[in-house]
């Protein structure tokens, strides 16, 4: 089990490493702009305390890299229900770009998964899923897991973190 413990944390740390180069090469450019273009395109109209608590930034940090997002044209701001409260959204470009990241995430991805069969690709979903739920708790629930996911692949059905949500909060 040990064994296994140290490859599956092994395998995890390339895939990240290779995920994270992949995107920050085609956005030239590092920290949390993936991220953020990820979040910002699974939700429209999140505020901006929200991505900061999924990039873990401070209120400071995440004013400054939406300010940064939004000089690039990436992301525009629109007034909440009250002018206390922004929401982001993605401009056009921020949605061609999103794109871009999501496809480089998924080439590493297929490329990791490549050396699997059809059979073994499914089994290995089947656990990885089952892994998710059993390490999700109530007080890491939230955008923070799906910060690079590509959401639109499980939501909104079978997707681990909303089911284990529901678990939690039902």
């Amino acid at each position: 089990m040990r064994k296994v413990g140290n490859m599956l944390g092994a395998l995890s740390i390339v895939l990240a490493d290779e995920i994270w180069a992949a995107v920050n090469d085609t956005l030239q450019t590092s920290g949390e702009t993936a991220s953020a273009l990820i979040m910002l395109g699974a939700h429209p109209g999140i505020p901006i305390k929200e991505l900061g608590r999924a990039l873990n930034l401070s209120h400071s940090g995440a004013v400054r890299l939406v300010d940064r997002l939004e000089k690039d044209g990436i992301v525009r701001r629109r007034e909440g229900r009250d002018a206390r409260t922004v929401r982001l959204h993605l401009t056009p470009a921020g949605t061609k770009l999103r794109r871009s990241v999501l496809k480089q995430r998924a080439r590493i991805l297929e490329r990791a998964l490549a050396v699997l069969s059809a059979d073994e690709v499914h089994q290995l979903g089947g656990y990885l899923d089952r892994m998710l739920r059993g390490l999700l708790t109530e007080r890491q629930l939230g955008y923070r897991f799906c910060r690079m996911c590509e959401e639109e692949c499980c939501v909104p059905h079978d997707c681990p973190v909303d089911a284990k949500w529901k678990e939690l909060s039902g």
